[in-house]
């Protein structure tokens, strides 16, 4: 079965249009294409609690534009869902339906226990034997909220969404370019603080730390020497604490104009790379193991294996009332 799934994150909207195996549902999906587009629906959120219009009107396109692409592809089944910004918006649901107009697809806010758990289960089945037999924590840092997960196996245990990610830290902490050291410490002890006390119940150790988003690939595209986007070299990379900690100290101290320079940037991901590095950091000295594992396969990859588990799901992503 070939399935379109869209991504309405914080800071991009992503697509991923895949043929899913029939049979062992924890099989690998076999992609087709994968696109993203930055959009920042998250933007000034923090400070005016709304969605800007006209980034709704941006976001509403890409996702008609992806949507238009996925149906082009033979997708026979779409689900689009949205996370933090439009959670969390007071305007939230009205951008939902401007969004769901445009593309003739509706969308789904996601509430934060499906986002942490449908994370969980894409990167766990992505890694295949790295995660199938091992205790996981796995992290997702968007732009507006990071998830992080425990669990075992393809079992995901404990969650949490932590009320901040990559372009709410940037806004709130980060001033200057690049950054002075006393505002770096200040996002650090709060994103610290946080993670202690809302992964408390969560285990002290693992042997596989995992993490997906754009903060990731940009680690581990240069940890590996790659200057274009290639998923099979990235998927299940490893960094270890000692590159990680080079890697995030040496992209901290970039201006902005220089991150531009590092392979996989992109537009949209350079003045908020440096906040997600520093989540990084902190969930790497909450959760004590070997290295950072890295996973291309996020919450679009959840949102596939929505759209061919539903049998009532009609090609245009609706449901019979």
């Amino acid at each position: 079965m070939r399935v379109g799934a869209i991504d309405i994150g914080s800071n991009s909207i992503r697509l991923l249009v895949a043929d899913v195996p029939e049979g062992d549902p924890s099989r690998p999906l076999i992609t087709v294409a994968r696109a993203g587009e930055p959009c920042r629906l998250a933007r000034d959120l923090q400070r005016t609690g709304y969605v800007d219009a006209g980034l709704a009107e941006r976001g509403a396109q890409i996702v008609a534009d992806f949507a238009s692409r996925a149906r082009s592809l033979g997708a026979t089944r779409m689900v689009a869902g949205a996370t933090a910004a439009l959670r969390r918006a007071e305007n939230g649901a009205d951008v939902a339906a401007v969004i769901s107009a445009r593309a003739g697809l509706p969308v789904r806010i996601l509430t934060g226990d499906e986002e942490a758990r449908m994370v969980y289960s894409s990167v766990t089945s992505g890694l295949g034997a790295t995660a199938r037999h091992s205790a996981c924590v796995v992290f997702d840092i968007g732009g507006g909220s990071t998830e992080v997960v425990s669990g075992v196996g393809l079992r995901p245990g404990r969650w949490t969404s932590l009320p901040f990610g990559a372009v709410s830290l940037t806004e709130r902490f980060l001033t200057s370019n690049p950054p002075g050291p006393g505002q770096i410490d200040d996002l650090l002890a709060e994103a610290s603080a946080q993670i202690m006390h809302e992964c408390a119940l969560m285990p002290r150790s693992t042997p596989v730390l995992a993490g997906v988003g754009g903060t990731v690939t940009v680690l581990a595209m240069a940890d590996r020497g790659l200057t274009s986007y290639e998923p099979h070299l990235l998927e299940g990379w490893r960094i270890t604490s000692d590159r990680l900690e080079v890697l995030i100290s040496k992209l901290t101290a970039t201006s902005d104009a220089e991150r531009r320079n590092w392979p996989a940037m992109g537009e949209g991901r350079a003045d908020i790379v440096i906040a997600g590095a520093q989540v990084v950091k902190a969930l790497f000295a909450r959760f004590v193991t070997g290295a950072l594992i890295c996973s291309t396969q996020g919450l679009r990859y959840g949102l596939a294996r929505m759209a061919a588990e539903d049998p009532q799901l009609a090609p245009d992503g609706s449901r019979p009332a």
